[in-house]
């Protein structure tokens, strides 16, 4: 079923004619719980991967903070062992004590259950989202690829100059379907993970929607118009959550709202701006932007306000930016 996103409150080029010229198209994914295929687009679903491709790990340092047993099982057994040391402890809190022995306890129950298993081995990534371009229109060069492929790895990371602090590192692949001829066998999983950077596996509904820059990326003299034309229109609509950025899940487009540090620009390397790719998100809507939720699914209410499960940072979005210049250049994110 096609979804649809309700007009906004104003057509801004009525009274902003200028803001056209830094306008982007964006699609919205729209992510409902499902069961997706490897012939389709998705988030968290399975990926049309090559047999003889090896499957991606991820290298890098880890910080255990979040880290739980993947397997349900485990995770429950985790809890009732961790209430038991909880209820047994004597004296004061010791908040640094009390991490420390709860990841001893997580670590001899995972290698019980995973004979063998060493924390600093490498990380399968597990699948975030596959973007079929003829679902998704304005992906990057459509002469060289139909198929856009994103993983991550669901631990944290230490941060580097390309990866945000305490979020998942990506990798990207970009394909042409019909060249995989034969499929690999399931994906192997994780051994542990950050429970919330595991999405549920979900369909996408995609649609198509234009964008504005966030407030602050706006030269000075539209930053004064916007300010301006919200006081004279006097509704409580608000440029950013109303009007300029879809929230949610989506490709391409202007992306996300910069909450946590000052707006800079993503450059690349070659010195090129980076552009968004993917802005995946805490949550399809909340409070604050609840009249993005599509017509169709316009009674029911909060229930599909967090079809994809994935919580990044204190609720915020996480962005993959590449750049225009080469797909083999090294690409950046951001979390807002």
């Amino acid at each position: 079923m096609p979804l649809t996103t309700p007009p906004r409150p104003h057509n801004l080029f009525e009274y902003l004619p200028e803001l056209a010229e830094h306008s982007r198209l964006a699609v919205r994914l729209h992510p409902r719980e499902g069961a997706p295929r490897t012939d389709e687009s998705s988030v968290g679903g399975p990926l049309l991967w090559p047999a003889d491709e090896p499957r991606p790990l991820c290298r890098l340092a880890h910080d255990p903070i979040g880290e739980r047993p993947l397997a349900q099982a485990l995770r429950l057994r985790f809890a009732k062992e961790d209430r038991r040391l909880f209820e047994a402890r004597t004296g004061p809190f010791d908040q640094q004590r009390q991490e420390d022995a709860e990841r001893e306890l997580m670590l001899r129950i995972v290698q019980e259950a995973h004979p063998g298993f060493d924390p600093g081995d490498p990380v399968p990534l597990i699948p975030v989202a596959q973007l079929y371009y003829r679902d998704v229109p304005g992906l990057p060069w459509p002469d060289r690829y139909d198929l856009l492929q994103i993983l991550w790895c669901p631990l944290n990371h230490t941060g580097s100059q390309t990866i945000t602090p305490y979020c998942p590192a990506f990798q990207v692949r970009w394909r042409m379907a019909a060249e995989v001829e034969m499929q690999a066998a399931e994906a192997p999983q994780p051994v542990m993970c950050v429970e919330e950077y595991m999405p549920r596996p979900c369909v996408v509904r995609p649609e198509l929607v234009t964008e504005f820059p966030n407030y602050d990326d706006l030269p000075e003299h539209l930053q004064e118009a916007v300010t301006d034309w919200e006081d004279r229109i006097g509704d409580g609509v608000d440029y950013g959550f109303d009007i300029a950025l879809a929230p949610g899940w989506k490709a391409m487009g202007h992306g996300g709202c910069w909450s946590l540090y000052e707006p800079y620009p993503m450059v690349c390397e070659c010195g090129a701006e980076q552009l968004p790719l993917l802005t995946a998100a805490s949550g399809e809507f909340d409070s604050g932007t609840v009249s993005w939720q599509p017509i169709e699914e316009a009674n029911a209410g909060w229930s599909l306000s967090d079809p994809v499960g994935v919580h990044l940072g204190r609720g915020n979005k996480f962005q993959l930016h590449y750049c225009p210049e080469s797909e083999h250049h090294t690409n950046r994110t951001e979390i807002f």
